[in-house]
């Protein structure tokens, strides 16, 4: 399989996390690329330009994280990232909201200066801190490594690497605990948003 990364997206940072938990690290090609330099051979295995791209070893190219992590639970070995039923899929999703904004936060500076003191950027400054508020209110620490806690701490660690003038951490001291306790868990450990 060969994935398609770029080294400071949280949503590739979900996959290699999951790819390390499930044991599959080793079986990837990971190539990081530069998604805004339209490269060819990237563009060929998705047209959209979007990282993170995983072409399966049978050529299937498959896009979005969350598509990519359901074709792993699928395929690959135990465990299951996105097991845990209705309630731990809706913590995942508060966290994958909370950088989801913060990446449009990200692009959107590209073409806007002042795109933070705008309504899009104000509101999604509110969706990252209510959303780690709630997240933090849902989140005990007795969580299983899936998805919640994958989510969780990609959601903390990116918005203190592209964020670095807000105390995160103190508006999710739970997720900041369990992000600690975890910090030598080589999913954890080697994914940290670098740029």
């Amino acid at each position: 399989m060969k994935l398609y990364a770029n080294p400071t997206s949280p949503f590739v940072r979900i996959v290699r996390m999951a790819l390390i938990e499930k044991g599959l690290n080793e079986a990837v090609d990971t190539t990081f690329v530069d998604a805004w330099a339209d490269d060819p051979t990237f563009l060929d295995a998705n047209p959209a330009g979007r990282v993170p791209t995983l072409v399966t070893d049978d050529g299937t190219r498959l896009t979005e994280a969350l598509l990519i992590l359901g074709h792993l639970d699928a395929t690959g070995p135990a465990p299951a990232v996105l097991a845990g039923g209705p309630a731990a899929l809706s913590a995942a999703g508060v966290a994958i909201g909370v950088f989801d904004a913060a990446v449009a936060i990200i692009i959107g500076r590209k073409s806007a200066p002042d795109f933070d003191t705008g309504l899009v950027g104000k509101k999604r400054f509110r969706t990252m801190q209510e959303g780690l508020r709630r997240l933090d209110a849902a989140f005990d620490g007795s969580q299983d490594f899936g998805l919640p806690a994958i989510a969780a701490i990609t959601a903390l660690d990116y918005l203190v690497f592209r964020f670095p003038d807000h105390d995160w951490r103190g508006l999710c001291p739970t997720v900041a605990a369990f992000r600690d306790a975890h910090a030598d868990r080589p999913s954890v450990r080697d994914t940290v948003p670098r740029g």
